[in-house]
């Protein structure tokens, strides 16, 4: 409307999991749904959802290293009845850039995508405490993640290390965001200090939680290729 604000678009959400609440939450659009991997894959190529809600029970935990491959641009949520590290791990190490443990986090579902949609990575609160012992240094990241990494610590702005790789920009702030939250750093200037000269022999921080509500790193929008299996 003239002079008026114009509406913030929803947060596009392909669906492979059971949690059918969110087909009714303000702000959520549910644009495809899956019920197996494959499909997974597929409705995200189709539509290019800016989060993937995905629960291994359904999908399995390859599917997110598919989807990360395959779509960069759409950060995955994984929302799980299983709370293990091994779990966890295997989850973030293939690109998830969210995990909270189904049932006891329910209605921290919705204020996750949401932030996840702007950058933010999401953990829940129980996991948050755990997630720095878990993810120790560099070599949790993927190939190209140690690409971008090298060329942030040369300097390089975002928009330049898009150009140097042949990446779009939004494909980047999502390799960044990654790259982040494996170090344990709030951004830029801790990612190198973490990862050059004395900076690199000091332990990076875990994400802070506060009270039930999942623990986030506000970064640019956020997740990357992965690398080939070891």
């Amino acid at each position: 409307m003239p002079g008026g604000r114009l509406p913030t678009p929803p947060v596009t959400v392909v669906l492979a999991s059971q949690d059918a609440t969110l087909s009714t939450m303000d702000g959520i659009l549910i644009v495809g749904s899956a019920r197996t991997g494959p499909q997974a894959v597929r409705a995200v190529l189709d539509h290019r959802p800016d989060v993937l809600v995905l629960d291994p029970d359904h999908a399995g935990m390859k599917t997110i290293r598919d989807v990360v491959r395959a779509a960069p641009g759409t950060a995955v949520l994984v929302v799980s009845t299983l709370d293990d590290d091994t779990s966890i791990r295997t989850a973030v190490q293939a690109g998830a850039r969210g995990y909270l443990v189904k049932g006891t986090e329910k209605a921290s579902i919705a204020p996750a995508i949401r932030g996840m949609a702007a950058g933010e990575v999401i953990f829940g609160a129980g996991i948050a405490s755990r997630i720095g012992d878990l993810l120790t240094g560099t070599d949790d990241l993927t190939a190209r993640e140690h690409q971008v990494l090298e060329l942030l610590r040369s300097g390089l702005s975002t928009a330049a290390i898009a150009r140097e790789l042949r990446l779009a920009p939004k494909t980047v702030r999502n390799n960044l965001s990654s790259i982040y939250a494996k170090l344990r750093v709030s951004g830029r200037a801790e990612a190198i200090a973490a990862t050059t000269g004395d900076g690199a022999a000091q332990a990076p921080r875990p994400p802070a939680a506060s009270g039930g509500s999942p623990a986030t790193a506000r970064q640019p929008r956020p997740r990357p290729p992965a690398r080939p299996e070891r």
